[in-house]
């Protein structure tokens, strides 16, 4: 029976991964459509191997990861699902001013907050060979259209109503703990950091809304959504060094999950206090003077 039970997690957990990775999707081309006759062969990425990183980051890149995650686990589907935060277009959306640096981002350095703050991670030189890649399989979706946005899930969100859901339709993917499963970790030190946008409790909550259970998509209420993300977040996950520094004119969302310095200053209300754990790895790039 043992043997049994072994062997069916293995299959589920095959179908599982196939599903996320997006094996059905259509074969990825190294990027050269957009390069310049003049840009050398060393700096085109290979769309291909910027797809392989993002699906399996902890695996292709162990220096640079700080938890059990990957890039697609949260955006689904190599990125294609509407619902999931997806890459479709996102390269013409960048260079563009982001209120939480309070600056215009490249994508590059997008990506690289992504990785230091949902990975929990160490960012990447910018100009190297991984993020070329990471950047050129986003250009095989430049001409993609992005969806229109989600309802956001705005409710108040009650922890203890939020257990009871996360028993019956979260822990059998994700752990009864949160650490993990067939589906990757939602609090712990194998979770996205405190410093994250999964972290906020309305980004968390549209999520689940419109994703979760992952089998059984759009089950759960917008309450229940509230509720499952309230009890989620008031678990400990890693901390972010820095990020008192975010939204330095002092427009933090509502829902951030931490005090900064400009809203202090301000006289704004502060949040709770959420639980951290200790920063696993450093976010510092070689090209990145700070992991802002």
């Amino acid at each position: 029976m043992m043997l049994r039970a072994r062997a069916l997690l293995l299959i589920m957990g095959v179908v599982f991964a196939n599903a996320c990775t997006g094996d059905d999707q259509p074969s990825v081309q190294a990027h050269t459509a957009n390069a310049s006759p003049n840009l050398a062969a060393s700096q085109v990425g290979d769309a291909m191997r910027g797809r392989a990183l993002l699906t399996a980051f902890k695996d292709s890149l162990p220096a640079n990861s700080g938890n059990a995650l990957r890039c697609t686990s949260c955006h689904l589907d190599n990125g294609l699902r509407g619902t999931s935060m997806p890459w479709l277009g996102t390269p013409a959306r960048y260079p563009k001013y982001r209120s939480r640096p309070a600056a215009e981002e490249t994508l590059e350095r997008r990506v690289n907050e992504c990785i230091a703050r949902s990975l929990a991670g160490r960012m990447l030189p910018e100009q190297g060979r991984d993020m070329r890649d990471i950047i050129a399989y986003f250009e095989t979706l430049r001409g993609e259209t992005p969806p229109g946005a989600l309802d956001t899930v705005k409710l108040v969100g009650r922890v203890v109503a939020g257990e009871r859901v996360y028993g019956a339709s979260c822990a059998r993917c994700h752990g009864d703990a949160g650490q993990g499963s067939l589906f990757p970790a939602v609090w712990g030190s194998g979770s996205y950091s405190i410093g994250a946008g999964l972290a906020r409790q309305t980004v968390l909550a549209t999520f689940v809304r419109w994703n979760m259970p992952y089998d059984q998509q759009d089950t759960l209420s917008n309450q229940q959504a509230a509720d499952v993300a309230a009890y989620i977040l008031s678990k400990p996950r890693q901390d972010h060094p820095g990020k008192e520094r975010d939204w330095p004119k002092g427009d933090p969302p509502t829902d951030v999950a931490y005090a900064t310095d400009a809203a202090r200053a301000s006289g704004k209300v502060m949040p709770a206090i959420r639980p951290v754990l200790p920063r696993l790895v450093q976010p510092m790039a070689a090209s990145s003077p700070t992991a802002r």
